[in-house]
């Protein structure tokens, strides 16, 4: 979980750069996969339970990719937040995160 939370701060310093509006709301999607579908949703199910909208996709026989979003700012702390509830909740499940991303916002 330590490279995604410093992934943050490099992300930050990026879109400050681009004059996104890092306070302003917006989708944020984060993905994750699985061996076992199965897990994914029930990864999907525990992260809508704490306000995420989350969608499986299969791939290949048994596998699953997660994609759960979730309106919200970037701002570090935030983006710090979210990446440790859905990253929990993703190895709960047996997943494996793949990170976060989110439209800029001009400032």
């Amino acid at each position: 979980m330590q490279t995604h939370l410093t992934c943050n701060v490099e992300q930050y310093s990026q879109r400050i750069k681009m004059r996104d509006n890092v306070d302003a709301p917006r989708e944020v999607e984060h993905f994750a996969n699985f061996a076992a579908i199965k897990d994914a949703h029930a990864a999907g199910a525990a992260l809508e339970k704490l306000g995420y909208t989350a969608s499986v996709k299969r791939r290949m026989l048994f596998r699953g990719t997660l994609r759960a979003t979730q309106e919200a700012t970037v701002d570090v702390e935030t983006a710090d937040r979210m990446v440790e509830e859905v990253f929990r909740v993703v190895s709960q499940h047996h997943g494996d995160y793949d990170g976060w991303g989110a439209p800029v916002v001009q400032a």
